[in-house]
């Protein structure tokens, strides 16, 4: 059974046997559909399974800001793609004790040309907060001055993390905030980055650190 579309306008698409064929933004793309599946997963699967769906989740509650902030597109790598290999790169696999291990420090979750986050402290003096500050690096320049923060977060052991859109502008230098009191006595990693006052360019976020949640 085979069925091939041949169209001016959006190209080839259709199937022959377990070819398929697809265009994908101009470039059309020859792939096999993958056979069913007729035996368990080995444990080494399973576990490189686990690490695509943990990257999903971690993924899904800032996709859509990760689409418009994450970079360019690379040929076919959109956005989502970049951000999603920059959480999976993180998640580290260890095939000796079947175990995946977040290296925090190494996710991003914006990417782009404007000057670079600098933190400087991030603390937990209040009861239920955390407090960030960072070096105000916009040397006078009002538009710099007047990007604005964007804060990810997420408690060591979860698997989904908040986004805070707009917390505050580069020239404020230090932002305060309340968290829910499940996050009482827990270790809470913090991501930080600029989106310009138009939102149409980010810079490379930074990860800020680690702080427990007094």
């Amino acid at each position: 059974m085979a069925k091939l579309i041949d169209s001016l306008l959006s190209g080839s698409s259709g199937k022959v046997g377990r070819v398929v064929v697809s265009n994908l933004y101009g470039t059309e793309i020859l792939r096999k559909r993958p056979r069913r599946r007729t035996s368990e997963p080995t444990a080494k699967q399973q576990l490189i399974q686990t690490r695509m769906t943990l990257s999903y989740q971690f993924l899904n509650p800032y996709k859509e800001f990760a689409k418009k902030y994450f970079g360019k597109r690379i040929g076919m790598r959109s956005p989502y793609n970049l951000a999603m290999s920059s959480v999976m790169n993180a998640f580290k696999l260890d095939f000796d004790l079947m175990e995946i291990i977040p290296e925090y420090n190494k996710i991003e979750f914006t990417k782009g040309n404007l000057m670079a986050p600098l933190p400087v402290d991030l603390t937990s003096a209040d009861p239920n907060s955390f407090t960030l500050e960072w070096f105000d690096n916009s040397g006078g320049d009002t538009d710099r001055e007047n990007d604005q923060l964007q804060l990810l977060f997420i408690a060591d052991g979860e698997f989904k993390p908040t986004l805070i859109e707009n917390a505050a502008t580069r020239a404020d230098g230090i932002v305060q905030i309340p968290l829910a009191n499940t996050f009482s006595g827990m270790d809470v990693h913090v991501w930080m980055t600029f989106i310009d006052e138009d939102g149409t360019q980010a810079a490379n976020s930074a990860y800020a650190g680690t702080v427990l949640i007094s």
